[in-house]
């Protein structure tokens, strides 16, 4: 059996799974294949006491996404969901070469006109802007396969998820068809 390029994780955020099972239900399996994490953490920030104890199991979690990456994907795509008032999306990623293949893609995606779409570099310090994180560098800095994070902002949880479905499954795309670039 031939895996996909791109294995999509959805969960590592608890309050974020719904949302991930929504936009991975009409994925093709052929193209994107999907890890669910059932138990994920709580993305709520604790009390500064627990903040340590909260990292630690964070990057826990992630160092246990490895073997499902390594010599089996290309691209981890990390789907998160926040909220904002306007609908639109954030791609972290620390590979240049797919930040620039994604800015070139978004850029000419007609259907993307009127949104908010960044592409963020992650650990670069002298960008204007830059993205930092607790994910261990194993995971987004790997040099056996290339990590992205894709935050999506819903409008509000009350609304229908439709468009925020739509965007996240036309970025993640974009990321498989710079990835086979």
């Amino acid at each position: 059996m031939i895996l996909p390029s791109t294995l999509l994780v959805i969960g590592i955020h608890r309050e974020e799974l719904a949302f991930g099972r929504a936009v991975a239900r009409q994925l093709d399996p052929a193209r994107v294949a999907v890890l669910e994490i059932p138990e994920g953490l709580s993305g709520q920030p604790p009390p500064a006491a627990r903040r340590f104890q909260y990292e630690t199991l964070h990057r826990a979690l992630y160092l246990q996404l490895l073997p499902h990456v390594l010599n089996r994907h290309r691209l981890l795509i990390d789907l998160h969901s926040g909220s904002d008032p306007q609908l639109g999306a954030d791609l972290i990623c620390a590979d240049p070469a797919l930040c620039a293949c994604l800015r070139r893609a978004v850029a000419g995606a007609g259907r993307l006109a009127g949104l908010e779409v960044r592409v963020v570099p992650l650990g670069d310090e002298g960008a204007d802007l830059h993205a930092r994180t607790i994910i261990p560098p194993q995971v987004w800095h790997n040099p056996a396969f290339r990590y992205l994070g894709l935050e999506i902002y819903l409008p509000e949880p009350s609304r229908s998820w439709a468009g925020a479905c739509a965007l996240a499954r036309e970025l993640i795309a974009i990321a498989v068809g710079c990835d086979g670039r």
